[in-house]
């Protein structure tokens, strides 16, 4: 299921019948689940068991993302049963881009029930094998100058905070699981997609309806 979200969006504490995967494919907003809270983006994961209670809030751009919920049966089959049984995020690094892989295999409407199937399990078991790490230092420095308007290149980046620009931006991907000119191409199209879905113009109002909405991957 792909699920859009305007800016801001507070969605209260809920929970699904079924363990539930949400990858972000636009966007971020702050994930609060048992574990604790956490900003999520793209590209990241989060994984709840089902029944496990869990809220956001939507970031400033909205928030796009692709999310699919786990039938118990083929949980078991696959014999992930136990280790779906916590709550999970992870933000960057591998697993943030086997995600990206993921998606395209789920949004691949030419691809077979066993294909997605076999992407998925994949995925779960990658990214279980992998525990959040601690995040560098001067990742949230260079994120905040990728977040502005007119964001620097690469060398101007690892000037200001004395670091070699082959070594910034090797790090910088392993860190986040994609590289700095992806990063501000993202970020382009988050702005983009702000003034497109929910900044009103003359000639366009935003609906009051479109307070977040789903609509199936086709």
């Amino acid at each position: 299921m792909r699920v859009i979200h305007p800016p801001g969006q507070v969605i209260g504490e809920h929970r699904h019948d079924w363990p539930f995967l949400m990858l972000p494919t636009l966007g971020d907003c702050v994930e609060r689940h048992e574990a604790g809270e956490v900003r999520i983006g793209s590209p990241s994961a989060v994984m709840h068991p089902a029944g496990t209670c869990h809220a956001n809030c939507i970031g400033r751009h909205g928030m796009e993302s692709v999310s699919i919920e786990f039938d118990p049966d083929w949980v078991r089959t696959a014999g992930l049963g136990t280790a779906l049984q916590r709550s999970r995020s992870w933000v960057g690094g591998s697993v943030a881009l086997a995600a990206r892989s993921v998606t395209l295999a789920w949004e691949n409407t030419g691809a077979s029930e066993r294909e997605v199937a076999r992407a998925t399990g994949a995925f779960l078991r990658l990214a279980l094998a992998h525990e959040a790490h601690a995040r560098p230092r001067w990742l949230a420095a260079v994120q905040a100058m990728l977040d502005a308007d007119d964001a620097p290149p690469t060398g101007e980046i690892a000037r200001r905070l004395s670091l070699h620009p082959a070594w910034l931006a090797r790090s910088y991907r392993r860190a986040v699981g994609e590289g700095l000119h992806a990063t501000v191409r993202r970020k382009r199209v988050e702005r983009a997609m702000l003034q497109l879905r929910w900044v009103p113009t003359p000639h366009r109002r935003t609906s009051p309806w479109r307070a977040g909405f789903a609509t199936r991957a086709t």
